[in-house]
């Protein structure tokens, strides 16, 4: 399918936020949107964003929350899309989505965890290049005690990026971010895809089952056991979809819960289940999905990548001008 690049983000534009997945807290979300406009970007809200909509554990019902994305796409006025937070319910409205208006109308889609699901399918049903970073909730400028205080960092860092209309060269760790390791030596090159383990191998055995072959694949998680991570990564092995990688990138995992018995540790995990993979080239450590920083991995575009000095480099432009 052919790849198709949103338009960059520019002064002055207008930012679409929609809720397809979790009700948003309204302290952060607010000062985010607050933040935006003191930019001067215009900020549009969605229905189950802007309203007290919610149901169960997510922002709405299923029908609502599917068209507010949808006709946030299709609004001409909109330039951007910003997920609100994540959570659960991006996968129920899958099958109430138009994809034909999304890939009619590209733009910038942003966002992270429960919304790898809608990062996963709408880029490969309809081509767009997508963007797993950051969600506005997660500014709380003056609110340290409820949410990092790198949040406008990330939304910073965010914006810049997607400014861009170039390759953006090397992913880096932020000074204060984790060690990056390597698991297997080697460099690969390739479209690269992913996001959340979870969500990533919830797509199995549906019509939006990731496509792994040739691709350069990251993952993190949050709130899942050595023993989680384990199941989800044998998982994917047992899918194909490990071995025909081009390479593999693990991010952070967040908020591992303590168990009492006995375990590998993280390590240990990731050395049986990607390590065994001898041919792919792998490393861990990038700050990317949960944890206080949030790097912007551009979805379905060219990058390489140097596990035996961990490195990831963003060749082509996600962006058009």
């Amino acid at each position: 399918m052919k790849v198709i690049k949103p338009a960059k983000l520019t002064e002055g534009a207008t930012i679409g936020i929609v809720s397809p997945s979790g009700f948003s807290e309204p302290f952060g979300l607010g000062q985010a949107i607050n933040y935006l406009r003191s930019l001067n970007y215009k900020v549009v809200l969605g229905e189950c964003t802007k309203n007290v909509t919610r149901r169960g554990f997510s922002s709405g019902k299923d029908e609502h929350r599917a068209k507010s994305l949808v006709d946030m796409f299709a609004n001409e006025d909109v330039d951007a899309i910003f997920a609100s937070r994540g959570g659960y319910g991006a996968m129920r409205i899958l099958d109430l989505l138009d994809f034909d208006i999304i890939k009619s109308n590209p733009k910038i889609f942003i966002g992270y965890s429960d919304i790898t699901t809608l990062h996963i399918a709408i880029h490969q049903r309809t081509g767009l290049v997508t963007f797993h970073g950051p969600s506005v909730e997660g500014y709380a400028g003056s609110n340290p005690e409820r949410d990092p205080a790198t949040g406008k960092e990330n939304i910073d860092r965010a914006l810049e990026l997607l400014s861009r209309a170039e390759p953006w060269g090397k992913i880096d760790n932020p000074p204060n971010g984790m060690l990056l390791r390597t698991v297997v030596p080697g460099k690969a090159r390739g479209k690269i895809v992913g996001g959340n383990l979870s969500m990533v191998v919830h797509t199995l055995g549906t019509e939006d089952s990731i496509d792994t072959q040739g691709k350069i694949l990251f993952l993190e998680d949050v709130y899942v056991s050595e023993y989680d991570i384990d199941r989800l990564l044998m998982h994917l092995h047992l899918a194909r979809k490990l071995q025909v990688t081009a390479g593999i990138i693990f991010g952070q995992i967040s908020k591992i819960p303590k168990m009492d018995l006995p375990r590998p540790s993280l390590e240990e995990v990731i050395q049986d289940t990607i390590g065994c993979l001898k041919n792919v080239p792998s490393y861990s450590g990038l700050c990317c999905g949960h944890g206080a920083m949030k790097l912007v991995i551009p979805e379905g575009v060219n990058a390489s990548m140097n596990a035996t000095n961990p490195s990831l480099v963003i060749e082509e432009s996600p962006l058009k001008e």
